[in-house]
């Protein structure tokens, strides 16, 4: 454990110096004024796409948007593939919600030479814009669209990584968010097992999958010990790419968000950290509280990091209150709010609020209730899938689970069997001796 405390201090350290230069610089506006003049001379496609990636990193979201397709076009110019994807990926996640917009990146990505860059990209945004458009409750359309899909367009079992990734993010989304049917987790950790074989420059799909992965861990009953592991590996990925991008003079891009993200996620997984990993963790979100003023709004908007760790340090007079303000936010999912209502539950009980305990209950239990509802579509959904879709490789590693569990169970019965039959077989000696010696002793008398 404290290995992993000196790697986040570290983590911390380092991060602080690498975005020290940004931070005592003139204000961003100003910044960007200075290099929207130089763009105005730049005489080189190289240097102008330099000066936009400035401006892009010192922008807003929604201005961004707008330099992202600056980038692209410039970038073209340029011969630059690389800033290219960079930015398919970039709008891929900003329009993940329009379709004729992700329709068009889409044909822009098939105009990229590299195949597998190509392919990589392309998987990267389809899978944005099915996440994003399965957020939005009952869509048959796009529960249409997906299955036609997964019936017709991929072969989980053809050497294209890429087209079987496409296929099981499909297959996942499809089941639904909300699922955790036996299904659902084999093409989870199916997903997993592919994205590990997948070369380091594929960090945006590897990032993709662990964020998606640490949400699902991260539920009610979900396995807090791999929500964690895939945080961690996210974060190994942004200390990566802070330090490539140094290296690339590329000064301004900031990932404080993205840790702060992960940081406030392993808070809510308290359940598998130690008190030392806690009180680390928090150091590293204080010290983003510090420094960054859009994870300082979003803290002081939302309180999700404060709740989780009032709870994790069993602060419960500062939890009820902390946690009672998460479940207003209308947009909370059903498993957030069942997992909230846990929090909410625990912290009443030990401070013997009963009232709050109560209702934290039986709001619990209505939120379970409906998650069960989820479960029953998504089995129906799962059987569907599995009697007519889903080919056997698929379910190899499960098979072969099962086989083995099956034959040791055999072997611990034929064991069973052996030792009852031995004992059995003494017992018949025993007895046999004795009868004999009282034949023996009645016939001496």
């Amino acid at each position: 454990m404290k290995r992993i405390n000196i790697i986040f201090t570290l983590i911390l350290l380092m991060t602080g110096t690498l975005l020290s230069s940004a931070d005592i610089k003139p204000g961003k506006q100003a910044l960007i004024e200075k290099y929207t003049k130089q763009l105005k001379t730049s005489t080189s496609a190289r240097d102008s796409v330099r000066i936009l990636y400035y401006i892009f990193d010192l922008s807003d979201r929604k201005n961004q948007m707008k330099y992202a397709w600056d980038i692209y076009e410039t970038a073209g110019r340029a011969e630059n593939i690389n800033a290219q994807l960079d930015m398919l990926r970039n709008l891929g996640t900003f329009y993940a919600k329009d379709d004729s917009i992700i329709a068009h990146l889409l044909r822009l990505t098939d105009n990229i030479p590299n195949e597998e860059a190509r392919a990589s990209t392309r998987t990267y945004i389809l899978n944005q814009h099915i996440n994003r458009k399965s957020r939005q409750p009952n869509d048959t359309e796009l529960q249409s669209l997906l299955l036609d899909s997964i019936t017709k367009s991929h072969n989980l079992e053809g050497k294209d990584i890429y087209d079987r990734l496409s296929l099981l993010y499909q297959i996942i989304q499809y089941l639904g968010v909300d699922a955790d049917g036996v299904l659902f987790k084999e093409c989870l950790d199916t997903y997993g097992e592919l994205i590990e074989d997948l070369p380091a420059s594929d960090y945006p799909l590897k990032n993709q999958f662990y964020t998606t992965a640490a949400l699902i861990h991260s539920r009610m009953n979900g396995n807090p010990e791999k929500a964690i592991r895939y945080d961690r590996h996210l974060l190994e990925i942004i200390e990566q790419l802070q330090q490539m991008y140094v290296k690339k003079n590329r000064i301004f891009r900031n990932y404080d968000t993205n840790r702060f993200i992960s940081y406030r996620r392993m808070l809510g997984n308290y359940q598998a950290l130690t008190s030392e990993e806690i009180e680390t963790i928090h150091d590293s979100i204080q010290a983003l509280y510090e420094r960054n003023a859009d994870v300082r709004k979003t803290m002081d908007k939302e309180g999700q990091a404060f709740a989780f760790y009032y709870v994790a340090t069993k602060n419960y007079e500062k939890a009820i209150p902390a946690i009672t303000g998460l479940l207003k936010n209308p947009d909370l999912s059903a498993y957030q709010k069942q997992k909230y209502n846990a929090m909410l539950m625990e912290a009443a009980k030990a401070s013997n609020d009963n009232a709050t305990y109560i209702a934290a209950m039986e709001n619990y239990i209505a939120f379970s209730r409906q998650i069960d509802s989820l479960r029953k579509i998504t089995m129906k959904r799962e059987i569907m899938l599995r009697d007519s879709i889903i080919p056997a490789p698929l379910l190899y590693k499960a098979s072969n689970t099962d086989q083995r569990i099956t034959n040791r169970t055999h072997q611990k019965t034929e064991q069973t069997l052996m030792i009852i039959a031995s004992v059995l077989a003494i017992l018949l000696i025993v007895y046999v001796v004795l009868y004999l010696r009282l034949r023996l002793s009645k016939s001496k008398r």
